[in-house]
């Protein structure tokens, strides 16, 4: 399937990680030919990366002392990278030193660099999802690389190859030429010409030219046998099942799509076996063998809710299992659609139908705008050209107008939908659902009460009475309610971990020195309370937290930085 090409786009994104594995020793060369060998040559050897960005700092700190700007560059671009994948997902780290490496290519001038350092950035918002943003720098990027020779720019096939993405994903046929012109420049029998070729029947496929889509699917085919590539093989059954699915053989479809799901599970490629496991499922209820497509749907789901970047596919599946209940679980429906108007919210906001809508009319924009220089050239050369020309400018400004108006008509009519559908949803789920942000209102509120109290009590402490005895008594007892129990504990974390569920993965999967009363202290930081307000609500003393936090800085040594470094991305 073309969409299960995305995850070829890591070999790119992270090629700089270990781009110096075999480069420490050495500076690199002052020359722009011998610097874009230098890259081609070591990324065709190296191929492992981790996700450790401490180590990536200290192993990359001397390109960042060098005083050659490209290397500052590189330094710039690997790190952002490095985040990218430490955090598998948009992060302010990352977005920053992309930027980062993009302006101070632009300040250095190399044309290889700024393409590359551009191109870097925007498959981290193509993986990402990122729509909105990518499309103008794409588009720049489209435009740069025209003036510069193919064998002058960084790594040409994946150049092209991504454009050949951009341009699919939009529908767009010049896609095809794009992806046969990175084949120029990649082995004939590899991994990447086998999956452009395939991207290629994709392509044909989308244009309804099944003949054609079948000869690309065979030639990859071909290519993935000959090298041994079963995980290319997987995806290639899948999108063959396609083309018998367009020819009405659905037996034949589904036995391919198994197929692909039995590779998928073996190779442990679990966004293939989503893709592919979502078409059987579809496949399968036309040939209305229902017993299944539950199963099927429940593992696809699983794999579509590890990722926030795979709810296009959660949407998909949800929709799926509410045709397979068709009214027979009132009860499991309403909270399935439940879902499926959060996600479609979330949606709207990054890589829904309006913002793809809105992207392919940038595009459309950017075409008009090329062709009308193309006009306004050839009008110099004779007078007679030039109704011509009003014509054709006012034509394209009248279409870009009606589009544009068309689109925006489109999305305020969702916008009111989905406002009008959101209110009915807050007021059925009204005192049924909380959220960890009403959680952190709610413990600043404790805190306030805490304080009252103090003040309170340090009050009767500095008093004589003795009728205040009684009072003091009382207070003490309200106070004690407030301070987090482990009850109360044992709720705040469940509400933590459904809001802010990857923060808490990353936690303990990379600092699994962490003890539950550490995790109570960055659970609350990352709230945004302060030592005072968490010494409150967890009975303790400010010196108390502060010397808790001296003995983790001592116990995660280098890491204790990179632990606040995650606390404080939003």
């Amino acid at each position: 399937m073309i969409f299960s090409t995305k995850k070829n786009i890591l070999f790119f994104v992270l090629f700089a990680f270990v781009f110096f594995q075999n480069l420490q020793a050495q500076e690199l060369s002052s020359t722009s030919t011998d610097f874009i060998k230098n890259i081609e040559s070591i990324i065709l050897k190296e191929n492992n990366f981790k996700k450790d960005t401490v180590a990536l700092k200290k192993r990359l700190s001397y390109l960042h002392k060098s005083s050659n700007k490209k290397s500052q560059i590189l330094y710039h671009a690997l790190l952002a990278n490095g985040f990218s994948v430490f955090f598998d997902r948009t992060n302010n780290k990352s977005e920053y030193f992309y930027l980062k490496s993009v302006e101070e290519a632009k300040k250095l001038n190399d044309p290889a660099l700024i393409i590359w350092t551009q191109l870097n950035y925007s498959q981290y918002l193509y993986y990402y999802c990122q729509i909105d943003k990518l499309i103008p720098i794409v588009l720049k990027t489209m435009d740069e690389s025209n003036h510069v020779d193919p064998s002058e720019m960084i790594l040409p096939e994946v150049t092209f190859k991504f454009f050949g993405w951009i341009m699919s994903t939009i529908e767009d046929n010049s896609a095809i030429s794009f992806y046969k012109k990175s084949m120029q420049y990649m082995e004939k029998f590899s991994s990447e010409s086998a999956g452009v070729l395939n991207a290629i029947g994709n392509c044909y496929l989308r244009n309804k030219d099944l003949a054609n889509a079948m000869r690309y699917f065979n030639e990859s085919e071909a290519v993935a046998l000959k090298i041994g590539d079963s995980i290319r093989y997987a995806k290639i059954l899948g999108d063959k099942a396609m083309v018998y699915e367009k020819k009405g053989n659905l037996k034949d479809a589904a036995r391919f799509l198994k197929q692909d799901i039995s590779y998928s599970q073996k190779f442990k490629i679990d966004k293939n076996e989503m893709y592919a496991s979502i078409l059987l499922a579809r496949i399968l209820l036309k040939l209305k063998e229902t017993t299944q497509v539950e199963k099927i749907l429940a593992r696809a789901g699983t794999i579509a809710s590890s990722k926030s970047y795979y709810r296009s596919s959660l949407k998909e599946i949800i929709e799926l299992k509410l045709l397979v209940l068709n009214g027979k679980n009132a009860e499991k429906e309403l909270l399935l659609r439940r879902q499926l108007k959060l996600i479609e919210e979330y949606l709207l906001k990054t890589n829904g139908n309006s913002v793809l809508q809105r992207s392919y009319w940038l595009i459309q924009k950017k075409k008009y705008e090329n062709y009308t220089k193309k006009i306004q050239l050839q009008l110099e050369q004779g007078e007679k050209m030039k109704n011509l020309y009003i014509f054709i400018l006012f034509l394209t400004i009248v279409l870009s107008f009606i589009t544009y108006n068309s689109l925006n008509k489109k999305l305020k009519e969702k916008k009111i939908k989905l406002e009008n559908d959101r209110l009915l949803f807050e007021k059925m789920l009204k005192d049924a659902n909380s959220d960890i942000n009403t959680y952190a209102e709610y413990l600043k509120n404790k805190n306030k009460k805490i304080s009252f109290l103090e003040n309170k009590l340090e009050e009767i402490k500095n008093s004589n009475a003795i009728h205040l005895e009684e009072e003091k008594g009382k207070l003490h007892e309200i106070l004690s309610s407030h301070l987090m129990t482990d009850e109360n504990w044992g709720a705040f974390k469940r509400e933590f971990i459904k809001q802010h569920g990857d923060f808490y993965n990353t936690l303990i999967n990379n600092f699994p020195e962490l003890k539950e009363s550490n995790l109570k202290i960055i659970m609350l930081k990352k709230l945004d309370l302060n030592n005072y307000e968490i010494s409150n609500l967890l009975g303790v003393t400010i010196d108390a937290i502060k010397k808790s936090k001296q003995r983790l800085k001592k116990k995660l040594g280098n890491k204790y930085d990179l632990l606040f470094e995650i606390i404080d991305i939003k």
